[in-house]
């Protein structure tokens, strides 16, 4: 009878060892998850940035563009000669 008790104590410390485990897996878990979206979203305003970033510098070169331009179409008119 005592082989029997000590062998259901034994299973018992081992379930309780493994409900303890994976609530702290459940834990981690929860703590992965949340970093993964945090994360998640500052790689989405990092490329909401860039692309604002990019489209500015695209519409700044078109007015660079355009003065040279302008300046080149100037000297074009003079009679140099």
């Amino acid at each position: 009878m005592t082989m029997t008790l000590e062998a259901l104590k034994q299973l018992d410390d081992r379930i309780q060892a493994s409900v303890n485990r994976i609530q702290e897996l459940q834990r981690e878990n929860e703590a992965l998850v949340k970093r993964l979206a945090e994360s998640e979203q500052r790689f989405n305003e990092t490329q909401a940035r860039s692309s604002s970033e990019r489209q500015q510098h695209e519409t700044e070169r078109g007015e660079i563009k355009a003065r040279i331009e302008k300046i080149l179409a100037r000297f074009d008119g003079l009679d140099l000669g």
